[in-house]
């Protein structure tokens, strides 16, 4: 879409200047002429420049605009890769398709392990394409989900801490009360 409007916008500049450039051009032989109506004015061949100007591009155009898949495939997609949903196979190659399908596989076999790589791999994947808003607004759900999946990591890491600390402390306690006992006998 983007491609498409500045497509329209570089033709319609390069219309507008050079029929400017004609009008000009036409102008100035008309001034001259009714200058000098005694001697004719050298005439210019403006067939050369505006054929530079008119000539294809040599590259290729893109026949069609990509084709981002609905955000209902995508979805589908991701419940396939993470098991228990059938997707009807599609004849349509969409943008992305395999770069989603892959991140979902790897999303659903390393969130709960490694969640920082996850997130890592999102972001790649929410950068490398113009996604549309619906699959933009999905991957942002996923970043939620993996960001809660990252806290609760931190989370749980810090209570096994807190944890690893109390029975530090405890097991300390005990050997000062076993000591004690000791020392009383």
């Amino acid at each position: 879409m983007r491609s498409r409007l500045m497509t329209i916008l570089c033709v319609l500049g390069s219309t507008i200047i050079l029929s400017g450039c004609e009008i000009n051009n036409a102008q100035e032989d008309h001034v001259s002429a009714s200058i000098t109506k005694t001697t004719p004015a050298p005439v210019i061949d403006t067939q050369v420049t505006t054929d530079k100007n008119t000539k294809p591009s040599p590259k290729s155009r893109p026949k069609d605009d990509p084709i981002y898949p609905p955000a209902e495939q995508v979805i589908a997609w991701h419940a396939n890769q993470c098991g228990g949903f059938k997707v009807t196979p599609v004849k349509q190659v969409y943008l992305g398709e395999k770069e989603l399908k892959s991140f979902f596989k790897f999303m659903c076999l390393n969130t709960s392990n490694d969640p920082n790589t996850v997130m890592t791999k999102l972001l790649k994947l929410d950068l490398a394409y113009f996604w549309p808003d619906d699959i933009k607004q999905y991957l942002w759900l996923q970043k939620q989900q993996v960001t809660m999946q990252i806290n609760a990591k931190k989370e749980q890491q810090a209570l096994n801490n807190k944890m690893q600390e109390t029975l530090s402390s405890l097991a300390t306690i005990e050997q000062q009360l076993l000591l004690r006992e000791e020392t009383k006998e």
